[in-house]
Formats: structure tokens, C-alpha cells, sequence
């Protein structure tokens, strides 16, 4: 039985595949949420160090922001949702971060 504190448990994880979907641009709209964010915000805290973790997150909120406000298609984020997370989204890495880091 593999240990789940391995870096090979970790990386199977699907918070793991949520973070890669999240960095790669490949959330769905639906998937958009602060549901979602609070997940990746959490493996971030958990994997990274204080200061990857934010360069990241940051980077690939910035992406998947553009890229859904900017959509061609019929499925769109609603604006109303993207202002809620725009609100919470920096706040959701910080409190997983100082939590972790204690």
C-alpha cells in the first residue's frame, strides 16, 4: 500500500488533477467556482512552498479569469459569479496558507 504522504499519492490525488486543470486552462465554466479554487488553494498550501504557491495560484487564476470572461461558446461564467470569486479567491490561499504554515 502506497503511503499517503508520498509525493506519488500526492500527484494521483484528484486535488492534484483539480490543480492541474486549474494551472493547464482546462476548468470547465461550471467547474469555476469557489468550491473549486478552495480545493487547489488547499493543495497548494499543503505541496508548495509560501512563495511558488502564490506565483502560481495567482498566475493561473489571472489565466483562467481572461479565458473565461472571454468566452466564444453559449457557456459562459456568469459575470455575477466571476465578481463573487474576484471578491474571495486571494483570501481562500491565504487562510489555506497560514493554516498550513502554523
Amino acid at each position: 500500500m502506497t503511503d499517503p504522504g508520498t509525493f506519488t499519492a500526492e500527484h494521483r490525488s484528484w486535488q492534484w488533477e483539480l490543480a492541474l486543470q486549474f494551472e493547464d486552462g482546462s476548468l470547465t465554466a461550471d467547474q469555476w467556482n469557489e468550491s473549486t479554487l478552495a480545493v487547489v488553494a488547499e493543495w497548494y498550501a499543503k505541496n508548495l512552498p509560501r512563495e511558488q504557491a502564490v506565483a502560481r495560484y495567482t498566475k493561473a487564476y489571472r489565466q483562467n479569469h481572461h479565458r473565461l470572461t472571454h468566452r466564444l461558446d453559449a457557456h459562459s461564467v456568469h459575470t455575477d459569479d466571476i465578481a463573487a470569486l474576484d471578491r474571495v479567491w486571494e483570501s481562500l490561499l491565504t487562510r489555506h496558507l497560514d493554516h498550513t504554515h502554523e
